[in-house]
């Protein structure tokens, strides 16, 4: 998820006569601000719950009504490799109640990439009798 800094032209909200106001500080908004759907940050109070870096230029997750960056949702929430024990991010190898990066998910016999399987062997070390 990631969000985008803007020139706020009016201090109104949408629904009526009330000022925006920044969901952190609760000061009113003025000049330039994030949204996030239908919420808005100054940019200096937009930053991660966790390690207060600037959210206003980069990614994010949300949870829970937080905001958090990249690196700490990772470390936080993250699913790692059971066999490099790095977090995986893009495509999984669910087997055998174990998570693994594609490259990671190997033979246990032979260490070539397993991509069709009955166990965590490969076909040729442990060939599928028919």
């Amino acid at each position: 998820m990631s969000s985008s800094a803007h020139r706020q032209a009016s201090t109104r909200s949408e629904r009526g006569s009330e000022p925006i106001r920044c969901q952190r500080c609760r000061e009113v908004c003025k000049g330039e601000v994030v949204r996030v759907q239908d919420t808005h940050f100054h940019v200096k109070c937009f930053t991660c719950t966790v390690c207060n870096c600037d959210l206003a230029r980069s990614g994010f997750f949300q949870k829970k009504g937080e905001y958090i960056c990249t690196a700490d949702y990772q470390r936080l929430y993250g699913t790692r490799c059971d066999r490099c024990s790095n977090f995986i991010t893009g495509e999984v190898v669910s087997a055998l109640g174990r998570t693994y990066h594609p490259k990671c998910f190997v033979c246990s016999m032979c260490r070539y990439a397993v991509t069709r399987f009955t166990s965590q062997t490969c076909r040729m070390c442990f060939p599928i009798k028919r």
